[in-house]
């Protein structure tokens, strides 16, 4: 139950609603940008932060240098790499690991090889489940009794 939570938390990014200036209502603009629909005042969700302080500060390699820069939490500066919104710089000493091997990778949950065989067996599952499928042939999911009830003719 309180896993749910912090993914509920996580896919919201604290996302501005309400105008801290003024009251209005904050109008998505893009990029974690809203923008105040009476006074126009900029506010940003957590992947705006985040995304603004990496591009106005490049020198910043640690995720505790970005956590203290834009007041983000670690936990959704890990999210944001997991979802690929963000990624660990190119030259940086520290990267992310595979979920399924253990690689360093610097976005996401998986390294390309990895990748590329999940998809591949989800595609064949869906492949297998799917009713039109080429591997059941003409008129084969159909034929849900077995036996001799199958092949017995009604008069």
């Amino acid at each position: 139950m309180a896993d749910e939570r912090v993914k509920i938390h996580l896919d919201d990014y604290n996302k501005p609603v309400i105008c801290e200036v003024c009251g209005g209502h904050m109008i998505f603009k893009g990029v974690g940008e809203y923008q105040c629909e009476k006074c126009n005042h900029l506010e940003y969700d957590d992947y705006g932060k985040v995304r603004n302080y990496i591009e106005t500060h490049p020198l910043a390699r640690k995720m505790y240098d970005v956590e203290m820069g834009t007041g983000v939490s670690r936990k959704v500066i890990r999210q944001l790499l997991r979802e690929e919104r963000i990624e660990v710089a190119p030259d940086s000493s520290v990267f992310l690991k595979c979920e399924v091997c253990g690689r360093d990778i610097r976005a996401g949950r998986y390294c390309p090889a990895c990748a590329q065989k999940i998809q591949a067996r989800e595609d064949l599952e869906r492949a297998r489940n799917s009713k039109h499928s080429a591997l059941h042939g003409f008129g084969q999911h159909d034929r849900q009794e077995d036996g001799e009830k199958r092949f017995r003719r009604e008069r």
